[in-house]
């Protein structure tokens, strides 16, 4: 049996489908499991050994996108075109996802439930369209229900992967112990924090717990903001700047005691590596984010979550900012994380 996967979305996202692939390996040990993602995803799904096979397309954003994309585009799909599946989901819901989903001879197409209607060349190309309502379910449900519906899967939900084995280690970092790892930066604008108060909780962090790797990808505001706070916080504290892929974030986050950022992808790897999260949330609402099956506290402006159901909860969550996060409130939570163990 030949089963695909088709999730064209940010780095996060990527990592968010492993439990459903490793619920789809534990059903049918024997089969041979395909997935396609945006290239940039591919390295964080690469400590997933459930997976046989994985193409790429362009990245999601414009501005990362290279002329050599066209050409790998196109190879994917015509790899698709000369590979017989037996099932293909698509859970990005978007054109993009659902017309290489279509170009798959596939004997049975399946897709998530869209947000907008499927234009009519799309409904008419797949079996069944998954009934189940994710909008506000966490994003691993999304996946797993979407697919469980058409090709029955064991519950409980299983956690997120990236497997132990995988793992390469950061060499800078390899001389430490009792650290933790700060997540300070991400692509969008939206969601950042205040330098200032990374450095309050950083100093708090270096006398209570001990050393720090200040994690970043390669963007050039990311990389200032880490090099910035590791020069604030002295020699103590350790900056990746972009350097440590995907396999040597996973050999820290297993190690640390404690990993305390904004809710990005390196935010769901922690879970994955069983690290202790503090996680700053804006606007972002935790029901679709939180941290997958791990230990950990949502830090926001707001005294109390949530309280409506459904749609009003996503609507409170809209109306929070990062500024109206304080350091104490991060530091507290370090704390009670810390207590814990």
């Amino acid at each position: 049996m030949r089963i695909l996967l088709i999730k064209p979305k940010h780095i996060g996202d990527s990592l968010i489908l492993t439990p459903t692939l490793v619920a789809i390996r534990r059903a049918q040990p024997d089969a041979e499991i395909w997935v396609v993602v945006r290239r940039g995803c591919e390295g964080i799904l690469a400590g997933c050994p459930e997976i046989d096979r994985i193409l790429t397309i362009a990245p999601v954003d414009q501005h990362e996108r290279r002329l050599s994309d066209f050409w790998l585009g196109l190879g994917t799909a015509l790899r698709l075109l000369s590979v017989r599946f037996d099932y293909v989901f698509e859970l990005g819901d978007g054109h993009r996802g659902r017309m290489l989903a279509l170009l798959s001879r596939a004997a049975h197409r399946y897709s998530v439930r869209p947000v907008t209607p499927l234009k009519s060349r799309e409904e008419r190309g797949f079996d069944a369209i998954s009934t189940f309502d994710w909008e506000t379910s966490h994003r691993v449900e999304k996946d797993f229900y979407s697919v469980s519906e058409f090709f029955p899967l064991a519950e409980p939900i299983p956690p997120l992967r990236f497997d132990r084995q995988r793992t390469r280690p950061w060499a800078p970092a390899e001389g430490l112990s009792d650290f933790c790892v700060m997540q300070i930066g991400k692509r969008q604008s939206v969601g950042r924090w205040q330098r200032e108060r990374w450095e309050e909780v950083g100093h708090w962090l270096l006398e209570h717990v001990g050393p720090i790797v200040i994690a970043s990808g390669t963007g050039e505001s990311e990389t200032e903001e880490a090099a910035w706070l590791r020069d604030r916080l002295g020699p103590r504290a350790l900056a990746t700047l972009g350097q440590a892929d995907w396999a040597q974030m996973a050999a820290l986050l297993y190690r640390a005691r404690l990993y305390v950022g904004l809710d990005t992808a390196t935010m769901h790897l922690a879970a994955a590596c069983g690290c202790p999260v503090v996680a700053l949330f804006g606007s972002t609402y935790e029901g679709h984010w939180r941290p997958w099956q791990s230990v950990y506290r949502i830090v926001t402006d707001s005294e109390v979550p949530p309280t409506g159901e459904g749609k009003e909860n996503l609507a409170q969550a809209k109306q929070r900012s990062m500024t109206g996060i304080t350091s104490g409130k991060v530091i507290a939570a370090c704390e009670q994380l810390l207590s814990l163990k």
